[in-house]
């Protein structure tokens, strides 16, 4: 093994304290983004059934990002937890929890609590019963399990709804169709969704139950933006960062268990889908772009855990280095000069 493998695989992957390290560096980097840039205001309206409810509790700017901070580290536990009860990763590593906490913390927008996080939290959750479900004959509770868990995401952010015919792929490659399954997901997502609708029912407010419904018809295909050069280099360095870590990580979890070669087919078909829908809503909501940044965090730490490739390991430096500028650039508005 190449000694930059060797290294790497020493300090991020398998390291004794990089739980700890990682966590304080995150830290200071969201401290110092909140310091600079403060909590960003955005153009997205927010139409959730029970967001909307608590979105005062997190108006003041600091409760706010030390909310996101703590649903940062929760996601990445969560991620971590996955991994470890499922054995998708046969080995010891730290890149679970640390990937999406260091993707999770580049940007300001990141520092601001919103429905997102939530949402995501209950769609982690609802990967249990999914996995769970493996090769079982009768798994029409898993099924219902994992619907009323994204039925109460899509509360905190409505465009989590479209989770629900995405999952039935994953149960799809889990242990094949079944109609029980089919007919419990779609129950348990009545179920949720009629309480919903009994609540604004007996306050006489039908109108405001179908708002958040009606941002599905609201399709906003993004214009050509004009952007600077260091804005459409971000962009396409996103998008390069997307499409070769899937590659890679087909490449490499072909020769994996069966439940492991299942998962990632699964993440690989919810990012692609989650980045489509994100084009279709590009103003109206960042759900898809956050989700597929954390579902993403599967794949990356599955491949660099892998692959013993010097190559592989240079193209993860460069990456590290890329998104470093990046973060800097909020700080250093002279970066953006040198593109």
């Amino acid at each position: 093994m190449h000694l930059v493998v060797k290294t790497f695989r020493a300090v991020f992957v398998e390291g004794r304290f990089t739980y700890l390290f990682a966590s304080m560096v995150v830290i200071v980097m969201r401290i110092l983004l909140f310091i600079n840039k403060g909590i960003p205001e955005t153009s997205i309206q927010n139409k959730n059934y029970l967001w909307i409810l608590t979105n005062d509790f997190f108006s003041n700017s600091q409760v706010s990002f030390i909310a996101s901070t703590i649903s940062v580290f929760i996601i990445a536990w969560l991620i971590s937890i996955i991994k470890n009860r499922f054995g998708l990763i046969r080995a010891r590593t730290n890149l679970p929890f640390i990937i999406p906490l260091f993707l999770l913390s580049l940007h300001p927008y990141f520092l601001k609590m919103s429905g997102d996080y939530i949402a995501i939290i209950f769609i982690l959750f609802a990967f249990t019963p999914l996995l769970e479900s493996y090769q079982k004959p009768e798994s029409y509770l898993y099924s219902f399990r994992s619907s009323i868990l994204i039925a109460t995401a899509s509360l905190f952010n409505i465009f989590a709804i479209t989770l629900i015919p995405l999952l039935w792929r994953g149960e799809r490659v889990m242990r094949g169709p079944q109609l029980r399954s089919l007919m419990s997901s779609l129950f348990g997502l009545l179920l949720v969704y009629i309480s919903v609708f009994s609540v604004f029912f007996l306050i006489e407010d039908i109108p405001r139950f179908l708002m958040p419904l009606n941002s599905f018809f609201n399709f906003s295909l993004p214009e050509i933006p004009v952007y600077s050069v260091l804005e459409w280099v971000l962009v396409a360095f996103v998008l390069l960062f997307f499409v070769l870590n899937i590659v890679f990580s087909i490449n490499t979890y072909g020769r994996d268990k069966v439940l492991t070669l299942n998962f990632m087919q699964f993440i690989v078909f919810l990012i692609i889908f989650l980045l489509l829908l994100q084009v279709l809503y590009w103003s109206h909501t960042l759900f898809f772009i956050t989700l597929s940044i954390t579902l993403i965090s599967f794949l990356l730490a599955y491949f660099y855990n892998k692959t013993s490739s010097r190559n592989h390991i240079y193209l993860a430096y460069i990456m590290i280095l890329f998104m470093m500028i990046i973060f800097l650039a909020h700080f250093f508005p002279q970066i953006s000069y040198l593109y």
